[in-house]
């Protein structure tokens, strides 16, 4: 996914949870920032989604190497 949407998606999506705070549904947020992040496009900036990318490829990483940790103890 390029930087640019990832910053438009994100900014998408906490514009949403800012302004429907009462709507705890973070599925609704999500939708939402996938449908709507084109009108956010001129505020999101490239280094923020690379940015964004990059913690969540780490992430994905950690939970990796969790879930290889709590197969090797119960293998054990």
């Amino acid at each position: 996914m390029k930087a640019r949407k990832v910053a438009a998606q994100y900014a998408a999506y906490t514009w949403y949870q800012e302004n429907h705070k009462n709507q705890k549904s973070q599925s609704e947020a999500v939708r939402f920032a996938k449908e709507n992040w084109t009108a956010f496009l001129s505020v999101a900036d490239e280094g923020w989604g690379r940015l964004l990318i990059r913690i969540a490829s780490e992430r994905a990483k950690q939970r990796g190497r969790q879930r290889r940790n709590r197969h090797s103890c119960l293998a054990s």
